[in-house]
């Protein structure tokens, strides 16, 4: 069986990699949401350098962000709708009969949503990853921060590596400790029937009144309906969340 972990990366690229360590089971996929930012993007190419010592079967790739953080409702929207398409692709383009979420990195919104969003498209787990001792953790990233850096520039993936052999121990050391020095916190979800789901939407649709009353104003309360006199019609966030969750 496929399997593929989807992770924000943020500034610390520990959480991502420790956690293919500690939950015990073959990944196939690891895709990394990352940002513009420089130390985000060194994140990665460090991450995929080890990646390709420690796990070469893994299939490791980037999706570039349009923003440096989700600072409105818009950007939200956009966000999910991003993650939405990643989690059908790794289903439908590459064959993963497993999806799980790693939501300990990136920025803490987007880590909400991405988790809220995990229920919806009912994914197979959602987690975060915690270490025992985040100081000693922090220091070794910091101490190695430089050489992350000349990863990140050097030209070709040779170069990449012959960086990432003369600190090895240390690399490793950071992204791929033992299991006894973090914890893996399953975050509670409860996923939505799929059948559900896809009459609510075909009802917003094609059909407002196949609803009921207790539908729509649960949608009226969440922003999803608004009320139009004695009627109810799809609010344009509405639209937007509706396009979010049909992947268009």
């Amino acid at each position: 069986m496929k399997t593929a972990v989807i992770a924000p990366l943020g500034l610390s690229p520990p959480v991502v990699t420790s956690f293919l360590i500690g939950i015990g089971e073959k990944v196939t996929d690891l895709v990394l949401l990352t940002t513009e930012s420089m130390d985000v993007r060194a994140g990665f190419e460090l991450i995929k350098i080890g990646m390709s010592l420690k796990f070469p079967q893994t299939r490791v790739h980037e999706v570039v962000l349009p923003f440096e953080d989700v600072s409105t409702t818009e950007d939200n929207l956009k966000f999910m709708a991003i993650c939405s398409k990643v989690i059908r692709e790794e289903r439908e383009k590459y064959g993963c009969e497993k999806i799980l979420l790693n939501v300990a990195g990136g920025r803490k919104n987007m880590c909400i949503t991405l988790s809220l969003l995990g229920q919806i498209m009912a994914v197979d787990g959602v987690y975060h990853v915690v270490s025992r001792d985040v100081k000693v953790v922090n220091q070794l990233l910091e101490n190695l921060r430089e050489d992350i850096r000349k990863i990140y520039d050097a030209k070709s993936d040779e170069e990449k590596l012959r960086i990432y052999r003369e600190k090895e121990r240390f690399f490793n050391s950071l992204l791929f400790p033992s299991p006894n020095e973090f914890e893996i916190v399953r975050i509670p979800t409860l996923p939505y029937p799929r059948d559900y789901l896809q009459r609510i939407l075909v009802s917003l649709l094609q059909n407002m009144e196949a609803l009921s009353l207790e539908d729509k104003l649960m949608l009226e309360k969440h922003g999803i309906l608004e009320r139009i006199g004695s009627r109810f019609a799809l609010s344009e966030y509405g639209k937007r969340f509706v396009d979010v969750l049909l992947g268009r």
